[in-house]
């Protein structure tokens, strides 16, 4: 526990030195200036340090020693693969390169693309890019991407690919969700999702989709399954994926980032398309979570839509120009995720999630 916490605040404190780009404009490596070569240098060393630690990594992460075991299967044929083509290729010309069950290499190679997109993503849509940085990590989406390497590969793509849409590049955001959906097909989920949430504009006349969705989600529920179960077959009637389970920790942390919003959407939601889209991504979490409990592995759809929460909650907080209420809502929100980092990090043990104790192969 003490390692990732130390990670944790080594990267914060040099993501702290970073200032963000503007929308539009993209960092260059040999920058001119001294600010970009100084955010060329620590975003090389966050990545680095990010990297490292998943790619030493050795049986850390509940599925870590599957994935072991299926990239075996993907070589020899002997057994059916639920993975995505994209993967399957890529397992293939690493285990063929580097030799048969040579796991690590493919663990590695995963963890750098992986690492990769979540530092540029970061970068690339931030307006705070430090206090993003400290959301996503005390979150835990980088320990969580220890276990289902795809699938947070996904999400890694997702999140470079937003810039895309808030630029109005619709074709670069959807060939971006399509790549990723040749390693984990869920993230096709994303594609309509965030078009709705780009285009959707709250008024008076529309408020009545709200409990049009909750009590769709409440009376489709049949209808809502199957559909889930046509892309995932296997999930039906599975004992561990196939489960009832309220989040109520999502629900709270989705409820209170509404809260939040709205005390300042006149000044820094509306109008404003990125914060727009959004605050739809977190009204459309806290319903699913709320009423689609029964989707089987719940969290896994609506992590594409919480995870634009490292983007909100910076733009409320620069655009609070009360400076009691700034550092107030600032110093709270530092204390709470630090807090739930904790207690992420205490659950680490659980079979369920399985990241402590971190073992590396290096000094095997």
């Amino acid at each position: 526990m003490i390692l990732y916490i130390l990670v944790t605040a080594i990267t914060v404190l040099a993501a702290f030195f970073v200032s963000s780009a503007p929308m539009g404009k993209q960092n260059r490596v040999l920058a001119k200036n001294r600010q970009e070569a100084l955010n060329a240098v620590l975003l090389t060393g966050i990545f680095m340090i990010l990297f490292a630690l998943s790619a030493l990594r050795i049986g850390i992460g509940n599925d870590y020693w599957t994935y072991r075991y299926n990239f075996l299967h993907i070589i020899s044929g002997d057994t059916k693969v639920s993975y995505e083509p994209g993967f399957k290729a890529l397992v293939k010309v690493l285990q063929g390169w580097f030799g048969y069950d040579n796991y690590l290499v493919v663990f590695a190679f995963m963890a750098f693309v992986t690492c990769a997109f979540f530092v540029k993503g970061l970068f690339d849509n931030s307006d705070w890019f430090v206090m993003s940085f400290f959301l996503f990590m005390a979150n835990g989406f980088y320990f969580m991407s220890f276990s289902n390497v795809r699938y947070y590969f996904a999400i890694a793509v997702c999140i470079y690919a937003m810039k895309f849409l808030f630029q109005e590049k619709f074709a670069g955001f959807v060939l971006w969700i399509l790549f990723a959906a040749f390693f984990h097909k869920s993230v096709l989920l994303v594609i309509p999702v965030y078009l709705a949430a780009y285009y959707l504009k709250w008024n008076k006349k529309n408020l009545w989709l709200i409990p049009a969705s909750c009590a769709l989600l409440i009376l489709g529920r049949v209808g809502v399954r199957r559909l889930v179960f046509l892309f995932y077959p296997f999930y039906e009637g599975d004992l561990i994926l196939d489960v009832e389970t309220v989040s109520y920790i999502n629900i709270a942390k989705c409820l209170a980032i509404l809260i939040f919003s709205l005390i300042y959407y006149k000044k820094a939601v509306q109008g404003n398309p990125k914060a727009e889209t959004l605050f739809n991504l977190n009204l459309f979490a806290l319903i699913i979570y709320s009423f689609g409990y029964y989707i089987p592995e719940t969290s896994r759809v609506c992590f594409y839509m919480v995870i634009g929460h490292v983007f909100l909650i910076p733009i409320i907080l620069r655009s609070i120009q009360n400076r009691k209420q700034r550092i107030f809502f600032t110093v709270s929100i530092l204390v709470c995720y630090g807090l739930y980092l904790l207690e992420f990090l205490v659950r680490s043990r659980d079979s369920t999630i399985m990241l402590l104790p971190y073992l590396t192969w290096l000094f095997d």
